[in-house]
This record gives C-alpha cells, structure tokens and sequence, in this order.
C-alpha cells in the first residue's frame, strides 16, 4: 500500500509540473496574439495574418480596429446587428478589399493604404438585405468613405477632387447613381480595364461628397434615416424637403464656392492620381449626361 501510495504521489507531481510547464508555453485560447475583444465585449476580432508582417504591426491594427470601432458605433445607429466575431484577413498585394457581416478581406497592408475604415462600417452597419445590393451602394458606399476620411489614416481630398470632376465637364448625376437599375454599371463594373476603375472610383468620390455634404449641412440624425434605405428620391425629399435635383444643385453650389482646385502637391498624394484619370476621357459620355 505504501509502494502504492508514493507511486501516486509522484504520478500527480509529475503531472502538475508538466501541466504548469505547458502553460507557460503554450499560450491559453486560440491565437491570442492575433484576438483582440472591444471594449463593450461585444465582438471579437480576430486577425488572420497571412503575409506574416510583424507583431508590431499587427498590435497597431489592433489598436485601428478598436478606435474605428469606437467612432462607428457613435456615429449613426441601425437595426442592423453585426457579428459577434470578425476576421480580419491581412492579404498579399494590392486588390480590392472588401468588408462582409464577419470578414473584412484587406489589401494594400505593406503600403498602409487598406481601407480598415471603410470596410468595417460595412460589417458593423449592414449593407443591403444581408450584404446584397437590393438597397444599391449610394449611401453605404458614401458614409463609409465618409468615415474613413473623418477617422482613417490618409488625407481626404474628396470635396475638391469633386471640384475637379465638375470643372472637367465629368460630373455623374445623382439620379444615375442612386437607380437600382444603373448603379452596378458604376459602383460594380466588371473592373477589366483601367476605365472602369476609374469609374467606380469616381462613383465614390460622388456618393461621399454628397453624403458629406448632406451631413456637415444638416447633421447625423437625418441622415441616419437615409442610411440604407430604398428609393433614395423619395426619402431624400421626405427627410429634406428638397427634390434630388434641388439638393444636388445645393451641394454642387457649395462645391464650386467653397472648394480651391487641387494643386500639384495634392495630386502627388492622391494615390494614382494621374494613372486613374488619365482615361477620364475615354469613359462612354453616356455615364455623365443628365436625365
């Protein structure tokens, strides 16, 4: 019994020893590092760092998910509820990134120009019926630009690249653009020539002009009730007591009297600047003809 006995205790000290060694080697949960929980406990991040950059790098993204996450939630609200757990997909190259109810795809890491902004208002303020187009991309694709101008790393330019679209003769109505029988000609083209980027880019540029301008002249509340919604005319004139083509005017007034046109310098900021309106051009003037 004694044998017994000492052979025991030995086995449960074995099996401690080993137990407390494992653990402070193996880190507890999955991929620790790589997880960081908001504030409030409600989502999960969890970055899949699959160009491998360092640690260093991926603690600021950490930091960038949290602080967006922050201005997202206190800037408009929605019934939409977002996932509980997000991942975000750190990629090789300069694609398009793209933000889903629990992903975020992002490009463009090394250089520090991924939309972590942008992306995640779509996947914290819905987009659609479940991410589909049935609502078009005007508004959505407008404040999420909206946001990461306000919040995001880079400079924003999108009020007097606006100017430099009108100026051009390169104006897309806002009739056109907020047509759910139009708008995938220009926010969603195929994106096989450096045409149809540059019309989609420019389709951007127009939604969160507009959108900024809705907001910064009448404020967050009644845009919150555009947000998303279907049959922007309609509610455009509900929420404002203007026609779209009355607002439009509005806005491209304070555009033309408050913005100065881009100088050299802005243009060497503005990421492609000259390889993305170098086509302007050559884009089917059908896109930019009023109704």
């Amino acid at each position: 019994m004694f044998k017994f006995r000492s052979f025991f205790l030995i086995f449960i000290l074995i099996f401690l020893l080993t137990a407390c060694t494992q653990d402070s080697i193996i880190p507890k949960g999955k991929n620790d590092e790589n997880i960081v929980v908001t504030a409030d406990e409600k989502i999960t991040f969890e970055i899949i760092n699959k160009i491998k950059v360092p640690q260093e790098k991926v603690e600021s993204i950490k930091d960038e998910l949290l602080n967006a996450y922050e201005e997202i939630q206190n800037s408009i609200h929605t019934t939409y509820v977002p996932s509980e757990r997000i991942n975000v997909f750190l990629n090789e190259g300069n694609g398009v990134s793209w933000g889903l109810k629990s992903e975020l795809q992002l490009y463009d890491i090394k250089e520090n120009q991924y939309p972590l902004v942008h992306e995640l208002t779509h996947s914290l303020l819905g987009y659609g019926n479940n991410f589909d187009k049935s609502r078009g991309y005007f508004t959505q694709e407008g404040f999420a630009t909206y946001m990461a101008d306000k919040y995001g790393e880079n400079e924003a330019y999108t009020h007097k690249l606006m100017k430099y679209f009108i100026d051009s003769n390169k104006f897309i109505p806002i009739s056109k653009l907020i047509d759910l029988n139009q708008d995938d000609a220009y926010f969603r083209p195929a994106l096989t020539n450096q045409k149809e980027y540059t019309l989609q880019w420019m389709s951007y540029i127009h939604s969160a002009s507009f959108i900024t301008y809705l907001i910064d002249t009448y404020g967050l509340e009644e845009f919150e009730q555009l947000y998303n919604e279907e049959d922007l005319a309609k509610k455009i004139e509900e929420i404002y007591g203007k026609n779209i083509s009355e607002i439009e005017n509005d806005w491209l007034v304070s555009i033309k009297n408050s913005q100065t046109e881009l100088t050299y310098e802005d243009k060497r900021k503005i990421r492609s600047f000259y390889t993305i309106t170098s086509v302007t051009d050559q884009i089917d003037p059908e896109f930019f003809a009023k109704e």
